[in-house]
């Protein structure tokens, strides 16, 4: 038995030994993570290489998979924008550029007094919190500015000078103009229609960009406001376009060259027609969407003599006396006695002034008895204020004719 078991044992010995199975290991991801490939595709974006931007982008959902982030459907919403206004570039002639520093970037603007003119909360015509920027039209009866609303959104704000020299309310621009988002740097044309401002909305290509909008003089209201593409607008923060019609140029900021504390002001030719680049036949056109050389942009033309023409412009409102605001037909404004070209207008002027004062201390008599009435709930008051609102509504007819008058006479 001894001399079996040997033999067994030692069969057993030579049998092949089988491999025992070593638990499964997580193969390990190669490549990107998700985030990584965003952060990448963005940088492409930023640097105007949209079609490998698209292609991370793309690497980046395929790897996500069902669970895509959200900062990546934004960044693809983003490119979708920059490439559709890539295939409309404007063709315009940049004249200069200046790097300053943002908090006195709107300084380097020199608007003939024609255009309005800017400047800093000083100008505003009353005294308001978070307010860096106020426009002012060219009589100066007409200020724009933004501010924060109750929610902290910043919303655009106007006040007009009354006819006594004081300033109305300030009141918001219709929710159109910053409807979901915020709006900035306003800047109105002299034909009171035509709006420029800067905003983050829906249509921006991720930062502030600058929209243009116009308004029905009728009631107030506004259409809705349009992008105005490249190269004005970026995957930067672009703002504050304003247009000197007078010099048929054009200045807005920027700050897509990325230097540091300070941005870029441009100042370009106006078209009076919008021509856009030709996609098919233009070479580099992601350049000339950034403005990589703006003086490529001016060909075989010398425009020195117009930039002389524009350095010698002094910004800022005609210092002059402001004791009323009085419009005229054909769109003349007087301000003081003096304007008046006859001595009949300047009397009638005068008459005028007396019963515009006699009406508006009816009108603050006619509040504070409304006011007392609704707590007392009197019949004697309110006999009052019957009697005194006929008595206004008459002196009310007899400022129009008196009004009349002094445009006969002027005339």
């Amino acid at each position: 038995m001894k001399f079996y078991n040997k033999i067994i044992i030692a069969l057993v010995l030579l049998m092949p030994v089988q491999a025992v199975a070593a638990p499964k290991r997580a193969v390990k991801q190669t490549g990107p993570s998700v985030e990584e490939l965003i952060a990448e595709g963005r940088q492409a974006f930023m640097n105007y290489d949209f079609k490998l931007a698209g292609s991370l982008f793309a690497e980046a959902r395929k790897k996500a998979k069902k669970n895509v982030p959200e900062e990546l459907e934004s960044a693809e919403n983003d490119l979708m924008k920059a490439e559709n206004f890539m295939e409309r570039v404007e063709k315009i002639v940049i004249l200069d550029s200046i790097a300053l520093p943002k908090a006195d970037f709107f300084k380097a603007y020199k608007l003939p007094v024609s255009s309005g003119y800017l400047s800093g909360p000083d100008a505003l015509p009353v005294e308001m919190d978070d307010v860096d920027y106020v426009f002012t039209n060219e009589d100066s009866d007409y200020k724009l500015w933004a501010q924060p609303d109750t929610a902290g959104n910043y919303v655009l704000m106007e006040s007009s000078r009354l006819t006594d020299g004081s300033w109305a309310t300030p009141a918001s621009l219709p929710d159109i103009l910053d409807e979901d988002a915020d709006a900035f740097y306003p800047f109105m044309m002299p034909d009171g229609v035509t709006l420029y401002f800067a905003s983050d909305n829906e249509q921006s290509l991720g930062g502030l960009d600058i929209f243009v909008a116009t308004r029905d003089a009728t009631d107030g209201s506004f259409l809705q406001p349009q992008n105005m593409g490249m190269p004005y607008n970026s995957p930067y923060d672009d703002y504050m376009l304003a247009i000197d019609e007078l010099n048929g140029v054009g200045w807005w900021a920027t700050d897509r060259n990325q230097l540091g504390d300070s941005i870029t002001v441009y100042l370009f030719k106006t078209n009076d027609i919008r021509s856009n680049y030709n996609v098919e036949e233009t070479e580099n056109l992601p350049e000339k969407a950034r403005v990589y050389n703006y003086r490529e942009t001016w060909g075989d033309n010398d425009y020195t003599p117009l930039l002389e023409e524009i350095s010698e412009i002094v910004p800022g409102p005609v210092t002059r006396q402001i004791d009323f605001v009085f419009p005229l037909p054909k769109g003349r404004v007087y301000y003081t006695l003096d304007d008046f070209k006859s001595d009949s207008g300047r009397r009638m002027m005068k008459k005028y002034l007396a019963a515009e004062s006699a009406f508006n201390t009816g009108q603050e008599k006619l509040s504070d008895l409304r006011r007392q009435f609704a707590e007392t709930h009197s019949a004697t008051l309110k006999s009052r204020i019957r009697t005194l609102e006929k008595e206004i509504e008459q002196e009310r007819e007899t400022l129009r004719k008196l009004r009349s008058e002094v445009y006969r006479a002027e005339k």
